[in-house]
């Protein structure tokens, strides 16, 4: 029996923050979480899992129904993020269409997040509620020697007249080591990509689970913050530079626990002898000049930081656990250890009261002199304080995502911006604003001609600024637009 494991398309997905016309085209992460779900299959049992992932593509539901038709579609696995649930809906009706009496299991952020709420979509058997290899596999077993799914930890499941059981919940386990990493030459490796890196093949990856953070403003899984150990980690990068992938971003919600543990780190590749590009993302709070410089011994070539915001205001409201001098400090010391820096910004959050105000606090993001700049519209999340305290304020309908969440193609609007203080059309004005002031400017163009080393560099630099283009054709009422 032969598994098939989807990634929705993303043609309906609420697109907060950053709008697809803006990403498409810069970046195409691989779908990690279903790579892990066909390394546990395929490494822990005889059946073979193909993923479908028409993302890499960008292709329209007529095409992704032919290319449904060429899969197995007895079993069935979908990735779900909250976000993209309109798109998830989509996948299961015809998932169902071409094989009525498909099993349709999803699993993912949303599902563990959400659980009440991802168990009463139309079409879907049964949910993952944690980390889905083992009770996906278990699924699987159960399916193909025909017994029932009643006591399988870790999922929720419907009977035939559509009655709910919910089965004990999976201990999460400390021993990331036990999940067999993903084989990247089972997927189209070749076709992902992610910008501002310097090799022709690059991937992404993670060494944690969970985060042990509660920013006000983040949907993401909290319970559990859990790591790999560094020599699994390192066996999954020399795979990697087996099949030619010799650039590794690590896409953890937060790759530094400690210091301590990023300099074992350092040390362990060093002592291998690996060679790849490397980067991650982290926060200012515990970031150490020794750090950056190990980091840079060892390969890494970039830094992506969680600033948020460049003054003590919107620092405190975001939990951040630093200041401005903390924050232009790192910065700088990736400017003297020769680690390109990547500053995230929340544009338009609660604090900022006005246009101009919003585009001063851009002003000083600018005197960080960043090598890049991530700007996206804050958006208040379901299930997080800020929208929590939205909806306090009369902003929205604090409902607004519980009916989207039960019925994904209801039409319902869900907010993609704070219009406390700015109206939709002026956070989009102030996204472009932004873009302009940072990546218009001739330090910037000038750093990065005389930086290029490599024709991929040429190519993924062409394609930000065919994005920015895109930015500025947005209007306010443009579906793909992140207001």
């Amino acid at each position: 029996m032969d598994v098939t494991l989807i990634n929705p398309p993303e043609k309906l997905r609420v697109w907060a923050g950053i709008p697809k016309a803006h990403a498409h085209g810069v970046y195409c992460f691989p779908p990690l979480g279903l790579m892990y779900l066909q390394a546990a299959v395929e490494k822990r049992s005889h059946y073979k899992a193909e993923i479908v992932d028409p993302v890499v593509d960008d292709i329209d539901y007529p095409e992704f129904e032919e290319l449904l038709k060429r899969y197995p579609l007895d079993f069935v696995g979908i990735s779900a993020y909250t976000h993209s649930l309109p798109d998830v809906q989509m996948t299961v009706n015809i998932v169902r269409k071409i094989n009525p009496d498909a099993n349709i299991i999803i699993g993912g952020p949303h599902t563990t997040m959400f659980p009440e709420y991802a168990i009463q979509l139309d079409g879907v058997d049964a949910i993952t509620t944690g980390d889905g290899e083992d009770p996906f596999l278990q699924l699987v077993k159960n399916f193909d020697s025909g017994k029932s799914w009643e006591g399988v930890q870790g999922i929720w499941w419907k009977d035939k007249d559509g009655t709910v059981h919910k089965e004990a919940e999976l201990p999460s386990t400390r021993n990331l080591t036990a999940y067999p990493w993903p084989d990247r030459s089972r997927v189209r490796y070749k076709d992902y990509y992610l910008p501002g890196t310097k090799q022709p093949l690059v991937t992404t990856a993670i060494t944690s689970r969970g985060c042990p953070h509660s920013c006000p403003f983040c949907l993401t899984y909290k319970k559990q913050y859990r790591i790999r150990d560094i020599d699994d980690i390192l066996d999954e990068m020399e795979h990697n530079v087996q099949l030619g992938i010799t650039e590794t971003h690590f896409i953890d919600d937060l790759f530094t626990p400690n210091s301590q543990w990023v300099l074992k780190f350092c040390d362990a590749i060093e002592s291998r002898g690996i060679q790849f590009n490397w980067g991650y993302k982290t926060t200012i709070a515990g970031t150490t000049r020794e750090q950056i410089r190990r980091c840079r011994e060892t390969g890494c070539t970039k830094i992506h930081f969680g600033v948020e915001s460049t003054n003590n205001e919107g620092l405190d409201i975001w939990g951040k656990h630093c200041d401005t001098d903390d924050v232009h400090r790192v910065f700088k010391w990736c400017r003297e250890e020769g680690v390109r820096s990547v500053a995230y910004i929340m544009l338009a959050g609660p604090h900022e009261r006005s246009l101009d105000e919003a585009v001063k606090n851009v002003d000083e993001m600018i005197k960080l002199d960043a090598d890049f700049a991530v700007f996206a519209v804050f958006s208040p999340y379901p299930g997080t304080d800020s929208f929590a305290e939205g909806a306090k304020k009369g902003l929205y309908a604090a409902d607004c995502w519980d009916r989207l969440m039960k019925d994904p193609l209801c039409g319902v609007e869900v907010p993609v911006c704070w219009e406390e203080h700015l109206s939709k059309a002026e956070v989009l004005e102030l996204l472009k604003i932004a873009h302009r002031k940072f990546y218009a400017r001739p330090r910037f163009v000038a750093r990065q001609v005389l930086g290029l080393e490599t024709g991929a560099e040429f190519k993924r630099l062409a394609q930000g600024a065919l994005s920015l283009v895109k930015l500025e054709l947005l209007n306010s009422k443009s579906r793909t637009a992140p207001v």
